[in-house]
């Protein structure tokens, strides 16, 4: 042991004497100086600090890798290369002495690095938005990554110093980084059939996550248990490897001692290493499990025979406009006693009242409830029998309900609403002590009609063998909500696309529906509508939304289609993407970031123009341009639309005579352009086939209405 001190003191003496390896330090000072420092000089923020903080995170945490990586490298393969190694193996030193001596000052260089970065978290993190529990957890969760990271990388370094004794060594650091981070790094959710989402487990730190751990008002809670448990195994790991080690280092001079103790450890460590790597696999696999069971419930495969059927097939996918189903019945109320309970359970007591607005009387009337939640009671007034078959539930009334018949329905149902999405990285639904979601999309109340909540097809490159997205639910009638909300052991607020009128009770009505959130939130209105946001990016929220509703506000006296919703919720990227195309009527997602006036101006004209995206008619895109340029020249004056048009979408050679045609509107003046293109919208609106849209007929059918 006191040999092991001399070397370990010696090591370190030789460190700090060697004025490169200081660089690495500063570095990690200097990034950090300019991250914070880039952040806190915005007068406006549009993401949290913990978001900012943990984008630069994984950057700098690769690059810290690798150094620290080189650097075992080097601390293991030095004194060989200068012959000192073939005079110290002379005297009375144990290879472990030696070995563990220069592992652990690698180690301690390696948790100077790991203390800068907590030091700068724990600091710029006290004044962020966040409970001192979440502080710590934060704290831990980036100790874990790092140092599981740094302890396995050192041990690796050493082994094939150990092992290959060129300087081929240094080129090991660099490859196991590319070849374990390489699919991880990437990655949107959905792997290709080479890239198999389990070997995403195959990392120094926990990469199971989609561009970065931290999610808004959920903040790190998803990712922080399984990264323990990762990192867990990491550590073991990384003891495993430097055991290794040393069994290999000129094992002719290892001692009696050595030859018995180094196996014995090797096994203490191994055995734990495995479970716990087994554990986080089938943790991992549940969820894929989970996901691929789900596709395969919805998927849908192609049945045509030719390029050009199956190019349709393809673009309807992303045709959200076609999720829109009518139905002749609407749900007039929804009450709802909800019981949250522990491991994502549910127990539900529902009260629904049905109304039949079709012209015929029927005997069956159709609900859409979430698979895997079970009726356990289905009562009427009326002699009613309810049959669930996946999704859908069948109410078959003896009676047949005449139009414009209303009816009461209590449903209790309970069950496990846990959804997992993108290949098992994202929970779409779930119900945690410190994080709740429930949006309408997992389907965790009665809806009605024969609704499909996921849209799924094949998909023969992909390693699940299909693709999934979440179907947009559009309801044609309003319904009136009443909520009780009862919970275990779960004390974070709560958010329901309805207002809050009491403690956990929820009232309003809403064509939308319910999605439900709880977190680290602020609810503040902005104008009249309620906005849902993580406390730091109210403000930037604010800002965003204020110009927004002018955008809204211009677009209903302009085009006389409602816009504006009751209710925004402020999400990270990942749960922006699951629920941007389904939101509709008066409920609205953004993510925390900052948009222009074209990015706001495009995405309100998708919302009403859907249905021709895919279209290749080339007047209905000029008249989208048209819309688009409205919108932005409402909330910031622009140069002529044709002057527009031609610098950002104008090719050498195209036929400009429909842009030339709009432009000698606009030169008549504002208020003529913008009825103009108000008639061409609603021209659009009223075929029956878009893309028989043509601009020259329209624009003559509206000179010669405009002339009566």
């Amino acid at each position: 042991m006191n040999v092991m001190k001399s070397i370990f003191r010696n090591e370190g003496l030789l460190l700090l004497r060697n004025k490169f390896l200081t660089i690495p330090l500063l570095v990690n000072i200097l990034c950090w100086g300019y991250v914070i420092i880039f952040y806190e000089i915005q007068p406006i923020h549009y993401e949290e600090r913990a978001a900012a903080f943990y984008q630069s995170f994984i950057w700098i945490l690769l690059l810290d890798l690798l150094i620290v990586g080189l650097i075992a490298i080097y601390m293991a393969s030095k004194d060989r290369e200068s012959d000192f190694e073939q005079l110290v193996v002379t005297y009375d030193v144990k290879n472990m002495e030696w070995i563990i001596g220069k592992w652990l000052i690698t180690q301690l260089y390696g948790l100077c690095i790991t203390v800068i970065t907590i030091v700068v978290q724990a600091l710029w993190l006290a004044s962020a938005s966040m409970t001192i529990g979440d502080w710590f957890k934060n704290i831990v969760y980036v100790f874990i990554q790092m140092e599981g990271a740094f302890l396995l990388l050192i041990s690796i370094g050493f082994l094939f110093a150990t092992l290959i004794k060129s300087m081929f060594a240094y080129l090991v650091i660099p490859a196991i980084l590319v070849l374990s981070l390489m699919f991880p790094f990437d990655y949107v959710g959905k792997a290709y059939m080479w890239d198999n989402p389990k070997f995403h487990l195959l990392t120094p730190f926990d990469y199971m996550f989609i561009g970065s751990p931290y999610d808004g008002v959920w903040g790190i809670h998803h990712v922080l248990k399984s990264s323990i448990l990762h990192q867990s195994a990491i550590v073991l790991l990384g003891i495993t490897v430097i055991v290794v080690t040393l069994l290999l280092f000129r094992r002719y001079r290892m001692s009696k001692k050595e030859k018995k103790m180094i196996p014995i450890i090797l096994t203490v460590f191994i055995i734990p290493a495995i479970v716990l790597s087994g554990m986080r696999f089938m943790q991992y696999e549940q969820a894929l499990k989970q996901y691929v069971t789900t596709g395969q419930l919805y998927v849908e495969p192609f049945q045509g025979d030719d390029d050009e059927s199956y190019n349709i097939w393809m673009n309807s996918y992303y045709e959200y406009n076609k999720d829109d189903q009518p139905y002749e019945f609407s749900m007039e109320k929804t009450n709802l006693s909800v019981e949250l309970q522990a491991d994502d359970q549910i127990n539900v007591q529902s009260t629904l009242t049905i109304q039949n607005n079709g012209n015929e009387a029927v005997n069956d009337v159709y609900l859409t409830l979430y698979h895997g939640l079970k009726i356990k009671e289905c009562t009427s007034a009326k002699s009613v029998t309810c049959s669930q078959d996946k999704d859908f539930i069948t109410l078959h009334f003896d009676q047949m309900i005449q139009p414009g018949e209303e009816f009461d329905l209590n449903v209790h149902y309970q069950g496990k609403i846990l959804q997992y999405r993108d290949d098992g990285y994202i929970e779409q639904a779930f119900i945690k002590n410190q994080r709740i979601y429930l949006p309408k999309e997992a389907g965790w109340y009665p809806l009605i009609g024969k609704r499909p909540l996921v849209i799924a097809r094949e998909h023969n490159n992909l390693y699940a063998q299909f693709e999934l997205r979440n179907a947009r639910l559009v309801e044609d009638f309003p319904t009136e909500f009443t909520v009780n909300i009862t919970r275990e052991n779960q004390k974070v607020p709560l958010a329901l696309t309805i207002p809050e009128i009491s403690k956990d009770t929820f009232q309003g009505t809403s064509q939308y529906g319910l999605s439900l959130l709880g977190g680290n939130f602020k609810e503040e209105k902005v104008g009249h509508i309620r906005v849902v946001a993580h406390p730091e990016v109210i403000k930037g929220a604010a800002e965003v939304i204020e110009r927004y509703q002018k955008a809204w506000s211009f677009m209903e006296d302009w085009l006389g289609v409602p816009m504006s919703p009751s209710v925004i919720y402020i999400l990270s990227d990942n749960y922006y993407y699951l629920t941007q195309y389904s939101a509709n009527h008066d409920f609205f997602v953004l993510k925390s970031e900052y948009k222009d006036d074209f990015e706001i101006a495009y995405e309100l004209k998708n919302e009403l123009t859907q249905e021709g995206i895919f279209d290749n008619n080339q007047d209905f895109h000029i008249l989208s341009d048209a819309m688009v340029w409205m919108v932005a020249n409402h909330l910031q004056e622009q140069v002529s639309f044709a002057e527009w048009y031609k610098s950002n979408w104008g090719v050498e050679g195209e036929d400009l005579t429909v842009v030339n045609l709009l432009q000698s509107y606009e030169e008549k003046g504002s208020e003529q352009f913008k009825d103009v293109i108000k008639y061409l919208f609603h021209y659009w609106t009223e075929l029956d086939n878009k893309h028989d849209f043509d601009m020259k007929a329209a624009l003559k059918q509206y000179e010669g209405e405009s002339r009566r």
